[in-house]
């Protein structure tokens, strides 16, 4: 049996794997079945890790448990990498294909409840009349504000004007037959508006079902308002229904993003009044379609143009000059901004469309703590991919502020910061990985020179075998 070990970044320490023979892999696999995914992967880390049982063992115990179930599926990815047959997933495809070969269900398969539900429906072929509507339980619901306010930056207002809108919908106290929520997002482009929208979905409704998005570009004359709901009888395309009622029709518990909705044609905004009012809309069959388990956020720049021009300008009175090209991180008055956005939304929407909306909320420009923070969760979107492959990575405080240098200015927002994480960070590690293979368990040092105004990447290889017994 060999003993290898590899660099875990959530314990900052080198841990001790075990490399097992196949014979004591199918061994340990039938002493597991029945185990739950959890009961399973705990299993794992205690035979396969060499050293669970010691300083690991309080680490995770010190951990906060969302961090401690990161950190235990970072640990069972390490055993998976060296002894891929214990890969769970692997098991459960081979159980559930096996499984609807036979007749009956073998106890010896290893499988949970979500897995014996998804074989016994299978097997009994039970069609389903109408597409399954996802109710957000009360418990996910309390976990909401902690999951928001972690992963939307620089905007705790705009959170918690969403959930405390969706609170109403949750104990029952809103309108019977309205959508969930019914928000509009104000403000300037990359603050926000449209990742709160897909954070709220992938929470609320999972990643499975998809979120709605209609880009409101796209329906800039009176007739394109057919594309949403189906052209009349008659016309070429009646039979194929509309593109936004049949996404809902597929997906009835979902987020519907109408994104830069100042830019469609006003009988678009008549279309959703009655959706509004009562939940529903009668696409060109005349069928009804439910959008009462569905949360309807539309987006907006309007009232922007002001403070993009106030940043930029230079002088004043007849020598005022706005330079366009010119970048700044300068924020504005809050106060300023918000009157400025809720000036131009009026003057643009009727009153009966905004009347109708649980909330207009206008989303805070970006200041330099923000910009850190998101400059971060950037880096940790390009370690998930590296994770995943094997490798660790490093980075210094350097790679922030570069990062920020390189990428923020107010006008653009954070947009720029994953635009230059793509770009001059993940095209470089891309160039590394096609040109040698690093092995798995190498570990990715980035710094950034500011001579060279470069980033800079060396790898260090992971050490080998540290003893072997046999």
């Amino acid at each position: 049996m060999k003993i290898y070990q590899i660099y875990v970044p959530e314990l900052a320490s080198y841990v001790k794997y075990k490399v097992l023979t196949p014979e004591d892999i199918e061994a340990l696999v039938a002493e597991l079945s029945g185990k739950t995914t959890k009961e399973f992967k705990l299993a794992i880390l205690e035979n396969v890790i060499y050293n669970i049982k010691s300083e690991i063992s309080e680490s995770l115990r010190l951990m906060s448990r969302p961090t401690a179930e990161k950190c235990i599926d970072a640990l069972y990815n390490g055993c998976v990498m060296l002894n891929p047959g214990l890969d769970i997933d692997l098991w459960i495809n081979l159980a559930y294909s096996k499984t609807l070969e036979i007749s009956g269900l073998d106890d010896n398969i290893f499988m949970d409840d979500e897995l014996a539900k998804k074989i016994h429906d299978a097997k009994n072929k039970k069609p389903s009349t109408k597409n399954k509507v996802k109710k957000v339980t009360r418990q996910k619901f309390l976990g909401l504000q902690n999951h928001l306010d972690s992963n939307i930056i620089g905007q705790t207002d705009a959170v918690e004007s969403v959930i405390s809108a969706l609170k109403r919908s949750q104990v029952g106290l809103n309108d019977k037959n309205r959508p969930l929520g019914i928000f509009l997002f104000a403000g300037s482009s990359g603050v926000g508006k449209t990742h709160l929208a897909n954070t709220l979905h992938k929470y609320l409704f999972g990643e499975d079902n998809l979120m709605v998005r209609i880009d409101c570009g796209e329906f800039q004359h009176k007739h394109e308002n057919q594309k949403l709901i189906g052209s009349p009888p008659g016309y070429i395309g009646h039979d194929e229904g509309g593109q936004l009622v049949n996404l809902v029709k597929k997906n009835p518990s979902t987020v519907v993003l109408l994104d830069e909705v100042e830019k469609a044609h006003p009988d678009l905004w008549n279309t959703f009044l009655r959706v509004f009012d009562d939940g529903i809309l009668t696409d060109a069959k005349g069928e009804e379609v439910n959008f009462q388990n569905t949360v309807i956020i539309m987006t907006t720049n309007l009232g922007n143009e002001k403070t993009v021009d106030y940043l930029l300008a230079g002088g004043t009175g007849f020598n005022k000059n706005i330079n366009y090209k010119t970048g700044t991180t300068q924020a504005p008055p809050k106060e300023m901004v918000e009157k400025n956005t809720l000036d131009a939304i009026r003057k643009h929407f009727r009153p009966e469309f905004l009347n109708r909306l649980d909330k207009v909320i206008v989303f805070n420009h970006l200041i330099q703590s923000d910009y850190e923070k998101i400059a971060e969760l950037e880096m940790s979107v390009m370690v998930e991919k590296l994770t995943k492959k094997g490798y660790s990575v490093n980075y210094s405080d350097q790679v922030i502020s570069a990062l920020i240098l390189k990428g923020v200015d107010t006008v653009k927002g954070a947009r720029g910061l994953a635009q230059v994480r793509r770009e001059q960070i993940e095209d470089k590690l891309a160039d590394i990985l096609i040109k040698s293979i690093p092995p798995r368990g190498s570990i990715f040092e980035i710094s950034y020179k500011d001579k060279e105004d470069d980033f800079i990447f060396t790898i260090k290889k992971p050490e080998k075998q540290l003893n072997s017994e046999t």
